[in-house]
């Protein structure tokens, strides 16, 4: 087993690379943060619904040093590799095969480590502290990390980078467990992200996590252009769970981008929040369903990331 760790900055390692033996990567569920009410003289309790908390990831690790002195050395060094106030992610790896010594590491090699999906967690260090037992050239511990932000794994790639390149299980971006099956689509049609809408047609677009997207706190991006046809107005309603957004704009060209990006609203770069019904779209699970209205055509881009619980 191993795992990889991607700071802030972009630079990545393994912890694999500083001699340190990932035993397991244990991922918690997610803490459920439930609330009621109660009502004098009314049984038991109103239900006021429930959010998302955090999610703990163990790794039991142990250090192989050289000799005797290089355990303290490899035991700093892994304390400047996690220790950090940045958040940053991590990705596990598993061997497909058991291998009972590390004699096997190669490239290609069915006993190699290699990533589990195309899935990450963006974590810090948690605040209970941990230390290293020695026993001869070998350190033993366990290190803790809490989710930052959102409790749930996401995505390494997005949907732009489906409609560039397609899907892969072999590739190192997706992988199996990530809701990509050829089993939703009709007719093994490839999934697409932008779309050439016209007005009274629908299409469809598809969120393969399990969880929905929000724009606010998640990575969602819709940009509209080469519009035709409008009158002033562009409306696009996810018909799915009835978010919609519109633009109003008396000179909208084939030339001009809209662009919706979390809570910023642009036009060709520029603040146009204002010239909205300050309204957002949100994705369901699995399929949404669109649909363009007051033009004839526009072309629309969605660029996401997959979110799982």
């Amino acid at each position: 087993m191993d795992v990889e760790i991607t700071k802030a900055n972009g630079s990545s390692y393994r912890l694999s690379d500083h001699d340190v033996v990932v035993r397991d990567f244990a991922v918690s569920s997610i803490e459920m943060r439930p609330a009621y009410s109660e009502v004098d003289g009314r049984h038991g309790r109103l239900d006021m619904g429930a959010t998302y908390g955090s999610r703990t990831i163990r790794i039991p690790f142990y250090i192989d040093a050289h000799d005797l002195s290089d355990v303290a050395l490899l035991r700093d060094k892994l304390f400047e590799l996690i220790t950090d106030v940045e958040p940053f992610y991590i990705r596990e790896m598993r061997r497909p095969k058991y291998a009972s010594m590390h004699f096997c590491d190669g490239e290609g090699d069915e006993y190699a480590d290699r990533y589990v999906g195309g899935k990450r967690y963006k974590v810090r260090l948690s605040s209970s502290p941990f230390e290293i037992e020695q026993m001869f050239t070998y350190g033993y511990g366990e290190m803790a990390f809490e989710t930052t932000d959102l409790p749930f794994a996401e995505s390494i790639g997005t949907t732009a980078d489906i409609d560039s390149n397609g899907v892969n299980a072999d590739d190192e971006l997706w992988g199996f467990g990530m809701g990509l099956t050829s089993d939703f689509r009709e007719d093994d049609d490839p999934l697409k992200y932008t779309i050439h809408a016209e007005e009274e047609e629908y299409f469809r677009i598809f969120n393969a996590g399990n969880v929905a997207v929000h724009p606010f706190q998640m990575d969602l991006k819709i940009t509209i252009k080469d519009v035709v046809g409008s009158d002033g107005r562009v409306h696009l309603r996810n018909q799915t769970n009835y978010d919609y957004i519109r633009i109003y704009d008396d000179d909208i060209t084939e030339n001009d981008v809209f662009v919706f990006d979390g809570a910023s609203v642009t036009k060709n770069g520029t603040a146009f929040l204002r010239n909205t019904e300050r309204t957002f779209i949100s994705l369901n699970r699995r399929w949404n369903r669109f649909q363009i209205y007051y033009c004839e055509s526009a072309t629309i881009e969605f660029d996401f990331r997959f979110y799982y619980l």
